[in-house]
Parts: structure tokens; sequence; C-alpha cells
């Protein structure tokens, strides 16, 4: 099948809709559109070819301070560059999402933002991440209270072979959280109803967290990121494995969450990153290309890479 001319993106391009809540976030800060469709005609008359420019990321707005802050971060894995110089802002109350082509680099950052990769002996991390201002690499953090602070949710539900009360528990009990029983089970009990699963377990909590359907076993897992109260949640690829109707849970508990924690998702379903972000970056080969505001990425993206990407025409 012959290949189509490349068009640039109209309102006929099929892409996905972003969501009413990203509209409503689109729409509260319109006082820098004129600048910023300056910009954007510039980098439009320019996009006949995938800019070599370095990637676009907006300035900070006025008053904003985010809760994580990547600058520059570059990963090698021996003499393969993996990532190389991103930037990056993670808000208190936003969904940042990283989409690209499988192998860009989108799980290898969301790895360095609670140093994840320091478990691998060959990857080598340069550049600076700090979480309320602290360098987090740097020899004073403790990287275990660093993983209480920022969790993560693997794209593979991994629950322990304990029951579900001791899946929850377990994060509490080791950092000292509950001092009794009771303790615990309120704590237990407070992290499954934010995670959308109390009222499927609350007479089970002794059977097993891995006789759960899968879409179970993910919020139990959700649930117990939450039970240490972090302060950020990593998310990579949480619905990769799930059903459309468990997919729509984990979801709408995203948005729930949104606000209590920072939350960065790393997804290839492009629908998804529209429907539960307010942030989207796109990586491509190992580089940060664009990053911005979900309703602009996926309607008036600035790079010509972005375009392609989006409009399906790689990837």
């Amino acid at each position: 099948m012959l290949m189509k001319e490349k068009m640039p993106l109209m309102s006929t391009t099929p892409v996905p809709t972003p969501s009413a809540a990203i509209t409503a976030d689109s729409n509260r800060k319109r006082s820098s559109t004129t600048k910023v469709k300056g910009d954007r005609s510039k980098a439009q008359a320019g996009a006949a070819e995938p800019s070599a420019e370095p990637a676009t990321v907006p300035e900070a707005e006025p008053g904003e301070t985010p809760k994580m802050r990547a600058h520059e971060v570059s990963v090698s894995y021996g003499d393969k560059q993996a990532l190389n110089k991103v930037s990056i802002d993670i808000h208190d109350d936003r969904v940042t999402a990283f989409i690209g082509p499988s192998g860009c680099g989108k799980s290898t950052f969301l790895r360095c933002l609670n140093r994840m990769n320091d478990t691998i002996p060959t990857a080598r991390v340069t550049g600076n991440i700090e979480l309320d201002g602290e360098d987090i690499n740097s020899s004073a953090m403790d990287v275990v209270q660093l993983r209480a602070r920022v969790g993560m949710v693997f794209q593979k539900p991994n629950p322990f072979p304990k029951s579900i009360f001791e899946n929850v528990a377990y994060g509490p009990r080791i950092h000292g959280l509950g001092s009794s029983k009771a303790e615990l089970e309120q704590i237990v009990e407070k992290s499954l109803k934010r995670a959308g699963l109390w009222d499927e377990v609350k007479d089970r909590l002794g059977e097993s967290g891995t006789a759960l359907s899968g879409g179970q076993q993910q919020r139990l897992c959700i649930a117990r990121a939450i039970a240490v109260d972090p302060e950020v949640i990593l998310m990579d690829e949480p619905c990769s494995a799930l059903d459309p109707i468990a997919t729509a849970k984990i979801e709408e508990l995203i948005h729930e969450l949104r606000g209590r924690y920072a939350i960065a998702i790393v997804t290839h379903n492009m629908q998804q990153a529209a429907r539960v972000s307010q942030r989207t970056a796109f990586f491509h080969l190992g580089e940060l290309i664009e990053y911005g505001k979900t309703s602009e990425i996926f309607t008036n993206p600035r790079q010509q890479r972005t375009q392609d990407y989006i409009t399906g025409r790689y990837g």
C-alpha cells in the first residue's frame, strides 16, 4: 500500500480527544496564549522536516514550584546511551504522561525518579533530579525513604504471596507507621478505599492477594503504594495487561488520586494519555522531543516528530 504524503495536522486528523478535565485546565490559563501562538506559528513554518532543535518545554508559570524537577538527566547502560539530557518538571496537582515508541526511554526516565536504576549494575545516571529541592542522588539521601516518598506501580501486577491485608500493611509496618494492630487496620482500610477496592475485598482480607483478578491485583498494588503515604506515584504502563473494564477503573482511580499526589504515568495508549493527564512528554530515541499541556500536544504540537507519532505515521 502506498504511503500517504505528510499533511499538516488539521481538525479532520483522527487524534485522541482531550478530556473535559484537560479542556478546563487549558481554559484556566489563557492569559499567555498570544505568546504561545506566535511561537507555534514559527515552529509550524519550519516543520517540513523533523526538528533538530532542543525539546519544546513550556516555561514555568508564575508561583509554581514543581514537586520533582529533572534537569539534563542522561542514562547509559554500559556503552549504550538510553537517555540524553532530559529535563521535566512534575507538579503536585497534575498527572504527567510519558508517551513514545517502545525503547524510547520513557520507563528508563521514570525509574530515575526513585532511583530504581540503582539496581542495575551497568546503569550510569548523570544530571540532577530534585524532590522538594533536595537532590535525590546525593549521598545524604536515604534510598529506602526516597522510595517510600516516591512510590512505584509496575506494568504487571505484582502482589506479594501474602493475604490482601498483609499486602497493604507490609509497607506501613516496616516504616513504623502503625504501632498497633488497630492503627494498621485503619491504614489498610483507608488505602483500600482510596484504591477503590475496599467494597470488593472487605469480607475476605485474609485471602491471598494473588487470588484476585488482574484489575483487582493492580488496584491492590496501588493501595500498597499509597499505604506508606507517598508524595509522588510513578506508574509504568499500569493498564497494559488489563481488560477495558479494569482499565476504566484504574483511570477513574488516577483521576481521584490527582490532587493528593503528584503522578507520572508511562503509557503506549495515546487515548489514555489524553484522558488522564494534564501534561504530556513525548520521547523518541532517548530524547525528550516535546513537553507541554496535554491539550496542546494532541491538538497542535510544535514538533513535526510529535505530530507524526500522534497521527500514527510511526510508532
